[in-house]
């Protein structure tokens, strides 16, 4: 991934990420990095992200091993995970 192209799709998915707050962390004062080895990690799945509910899986799967694994199911992701496919489409970061 390009160095322009790999800088847009972290702004692309921080912006979902930081919308969805999960923790609500961000809403509660915490600073706007909170999120960031998630945010890049989802990035790296990008080449893997073709659909919708991949978007959905590679969310549950990231926040699952790095938070509580029962909180991030792919149901749980559904909402959050469309919103990146989106997002991500949109900028024509996947598809």
């Amino acid at each position: 991934m390009k160095k322009a192209t790999y800088k847009r799709a972290l702004e692309v998915v921080g912006s979902v990420v930081r919308e969805w707050d999960p923790y609500g962390l961000l809403a509660g004062g915490a600073p706007a990095d909170e999120f960031d080895s998630e945010i890049a990690a989802v990035v790296t799945q990008l080449p893997r992200i073709k659909m919708e509910k991949e978007a959905v899986l590679a969310l549950s799967r990231i926040f699952s091993s790095a938070f509580e694994a029962e909180r991030f199911t792919p149901e749980q992701c559904t909402e959050a995970g469309k919103r990146l496919f989106a997002a991500l489409s949109a900028n024509g970061l996947v598809g």
